[in-house]
């Protein structure tokens, strides 16, 4: 049995939780389910935004829910589904099958992700200093992540929160999962045979000027991986690495990954 003032804390924070997600459940398969979890999230941690996206093969991510005002919305849901998602860690874990409950942003960023230029240049815009998700599967190949975050003034999601998260995650993901169980959210045109949607992008942005191995470097350094962090990754030595930037640059006529994140997001800008 808990001692007496455990048994207190448990009591006094238990109860807030137990209302909200009782709400939530009561508004499965309703227009209000999200902000029912939104508040139910809210009873027991800290948080700014909170975001529902959906993801199906290679088609564009879907905004379910979020509360954000309309200005921020414009860089945080608008301009991330329009290309950028691609280099998104949330992205990643969402299209692979095996990922599935408590992602948090700190633990799945690349080695350099936090000076890469799409951290610069997309993420830093979003004012998000932190960001956990929870990944959830209603059918096929669609995912779902629902995910909340700390604005730059406030700490990141601490141990104790993320112990938090973790209790609450089985339930709130069997809501997720059954509130959008029957939605169609996404057309089914990506079945059939798997398609890298980000090294599908590189490839037509590029021309085919670059080779399979290239365009796999290339998508590396968007994402935020280092030289060393490649080689790793792709079983190679890191000279290796560093000859293959050296021969992208030349292709695409670059000096930095700065011009190469600009032509990038340029390409996607005219998709």
């Amino acid at each position: 049995m808990l001692p007496k003032e455990g048994r207190i804390a448990v009591t006094t924070g238990f109860a807030p939780w137990n209302r909200k997600i009782a709400a939530a459940i009561q508004e499965v398969g309703t227009p209000d389910f999200p902000q029912r979890i939104e508040e139910a999230l809210k009873a027991i941690i800290d948080l700014d935004i909170v975001m529902i996206f959906a993801y199906s093969g290679t088609e564009k991510p879907v905004c379910l829910y979020h509360n954000i005002d309309p200005v921020r919305a414009a860089v945080v849901i608008t301009a991330y589904a329009n290309g950028p998602y691609l280099l998104d860690p949330f992205y990643r874990a969402a299209t692979d099958p095996k990922a599935i409950g408590v992602r948090q942003l700190r633990r799945m960023a690349p080695d350099q992700f936090y000076s890469s230029e799409y951290f610069r240049r997309h993420y830093g815009l979003t004012k998000i200093r932190d960001e956990v998700g929870i990944v959830c599967r209603p059918a096929g190949s669609t995912a779902i992540v629902i995910s909340f975050t700390r604005p730059m003034e406030s700490p990141a999601f601490g141990r104790r929160d993320l112990k938090i998260i973790h209790d609450a995650e089985p339930v709130i993901r069997l809501l997720v999962e059954r509130n959008w169980s029957h939605a169609r959210l996404g057309t089914g045109e990506s079945e059939g045979e798997p398609v890298d949607p980000m090294n599908a992008t590189l490839n037509r942005m590029t021309g085919g000027v670059l080779t399979p191995r290239e365009i796999e470097i290339t998508s590396l350094i968007l994402r935020g991986h280092s030289s060393a962090a490649i080689a790793d990754a792709l079983n190679i030595a890191e000279g290796t690495v560093k000859n293959h930037r050296k021969n992208i640059h030349q292709k695409l006529k670059i000096s930095s990954q700065s011009e190469l994140f600009s032509m990038f997001i340029f390409h996607l800008s005219k998709q």
